[in-house]
């Protein structure tokens, strides 16, 4: 039987929406996922070749399609060798880095942290996360004297650590002051995109 809803819509019609959203939402999970990977192995970690076929496995059960995606996520034992260069391949495909980073190291870290910046106010990546890549990964990398321009964002990072490491049982205003650093965070990174000149 087919119930139908406010406005005239039936269950058929809620459920096929609900599966669109649910899908979309497996999606850019996945997207997200392989992106925290892709820049884990842009600092040096090692991500192992078994994580990445599941990795692969994973965004194709998702709906995401690129030429090498399903050789990754179809390789067997024998042929995990080849899944960190396939890795590589999907990345590329999906444009989930920036291409041509420059090879110096300064400029090169000014570079990333431009690129995490932009992540964090497009929301594609969560302020913490985004943060932590800019502290550990960008601003370590920067001589201090240079470092001008990336110290209101770095101090708003900080404080954002501090308020979200701060909490008690009794602290009733505790995710409000977290979502106002997070929210200090986007506004900090928007403003040095917007003032930031370009190095390297």
């Amino acid at each position: 039987m087919t119930v139908v809803h406010g406005h005239g819509e039936s269950t058929c019609a809620v459920h096929s929406r609900r599966e669109i959203l649910l899908d979309a939402m497996d999606t850019e999970a996945a997207i997200a996922t392989l992106r925290k990977v892709a820049i884990s192995q842009l600092v040096g970690r090692h991500v192992g070749s078994d994580r990445l076929i599941q990795l692969g496995l994973d965004a194709l059960l998702a709906g995401i399609d690129t030429p090498s995606l399903p050789r990754l996520a179809g390789l067997t034992r024998v042929e995990e060798p080849d899944a960190q260069e396939l890795f590589v391949r999907v990345v590329a495909e999906l444009g989930l880095i920036p291409d041509n980073l420059p090879a110096l190291p300064v400029p090169r870290a000014w570079a990333l942290v431009r690129w995490w910046a932009q992540l964090i106010v497009e929301g594609d990546v969560d302020v913490r996360t985004g943060g932590d890549y800019i502290y550990c990964y960008g601003w370590s990398a920067i001589p201090y004297t240079d470092s001008e321009p990336l110290r209101q964002l770095i101090s708003s990072i900080v404080q954002c650590q501090d308020t979200t490491e701060a909490w008690a049982v009794w602290d009733a205003d505790y995710a409000t002051r977290v979502l106002d650093a997070e929210a200090k965070v986007v506004q900090e990174a928007r403003d040095f995109i917007q003032g930031l000149p370009r190095h390297g």
